[in-house]
């Protein structure tokens, strides 16, 4: 028997979906006894360690000593996963928690991100995460002058993907109320609704027919425009606590524990294992070898990707390759559900 669908009989097909299964459930190697007895399969002993062979000669399945019973490989959780998972109807009570959830934390992205993540996490006990992708070209949209103390003066500007920055200028000479007043006036009618690469590259020449241009505060913002309006390049990660993982048997090993710990600590490990193909609106999964870290390589990752506008978010949960793959895929199908609603309410 080789991996190719067109080779695998149906009684291999059946006893593969029986091993992954019951794995996922019960975390112990699955031994043909086992399958006899618990499944009641109408062939002989010999039939079914037969055909465990097979599926171990194809790579599908392996073990961990002579005598224990099987456990899927990544290959075979990937041949289980487009072969033969059989898509499941999400509860009603999952519905509900991820539309109370996600509709009470609309108004503010951060906060329904996070939600997100810790959502995630808490309905499939795994890792949960959210990326918020950056934008190529963020547009200011708020835009405000504070006067903090005779030489010092905060700006507070806000962007279209609601980051927000607070600059501090400091002048040489102390600067009246008023005129603070009308250089905010100038700067919100001039450069809102400007993309940030628009005010770097014009804010001189958009300022300079004005009365105020030789202002110092004017000038400063000026002269340091690539600094003071420059937005963060990197994506904004939001992750679950790593609770529900130490449930999992494959983490319970202190140094299994710490591995994982350290790579879930690092953003630019959730960032590439969030990325998705421009436009990718199904969930993806990516299992054991498949994933591009080194050390992601026994944990599958489980993504969905939706756009809002020239804005993309991707979520997903990180857990061992052993995970109910269609309980995790009905959840994320959800969740992309009720984010699209509420985006389009």
């Amino acid at each position: 028997m080789t991996v190719s669908t067109t080779k695998a009989t149906e009684r291999d097909r059946t006893i593969l979906k029986m091993v992954v299964e019951d794995f996922v459930q019960t975390a112990h190697p699955v031994a043909s006894k086992r399958l006899k007895d618990e499944y009641s399969l109408n062939i002989s002993p010999a039939s079914i360690r037969n055909t465990l062979h097979g599926l171990e000669e194809a790579g599908l399945l392996s073990h961990l000593h002579t005598s224990s019973g099987r456990v899927p490989t990544d290959v075979g959780y990937r041949f289980y996963v487009d072969e033969l998972l059989q898509s499941m109807a999400p509860s009603n009570s999952i519905r509900q928690i991820a539309m109370k959830e996600l509709t009470a934390a609309s108004s503010n992205v951060d906060r329904l991100l996070q939600i997100t993540a810790n959502s995630l996490a808490q309905l499939s006990n795994l890792f949960g995460f959210a990326v918020l992708e950056t934008e190529e070209e963020s547009e200011l949209t708020d835009l405000d002058l504070v006067k903090l103390s005779s030489g010092q003066v905060l700006m507070v500007v806000g962007f279209k993907s609601e980051k927000v920055r607070t600059v501090l200028l400091n002048l040489s000479l102390e600067i009246k109320d008023s005129l603070i007043d009308m250089i905010s006036s100038l700067l919100k009618e001039r450069l809102i609704g400007l993309t940030v690469s628009e005010i770097i590259e014009t804010i001189g020449d958009r300022l300079k027919v004005q009365s105020l241009v030789d202002s110092e505060l004017v000038q400063v913002i000026i002269e340091n425009a690539d600094e003071h309006f420059a937005v963060s390049p990197e994506d904004e990660v939001y992750v679950s606590s790593k609770d529900h993982l130490w449930q999992q048997p494959e983490f319970s090993d202190p140094s299994e524990m710490q591995t994982i710990m350290h790579t879930l600590d690092s953003a630019e490990t959730i960032r590439v294992s969030a990325s998705l193909p421009s436009g990718a609106d199904e969930t993806i999964l990516a299992i054991g070898g498949e994933n591009q870290a080194d050390t992601m390589q026994h944990c599958s990752v489980v993504t969905r990707k939706i756009k809002d506008g020239k804005r993309s978010m991707s979520f997903g949960v990180i857990g061992p390759m052993r995970m109910n793959y269609g309980e995790v895929i009905s959840v994320m199908d959800v969740f992309a559900e009720t984010m699209n609603r509420i985006k389009d309410a």
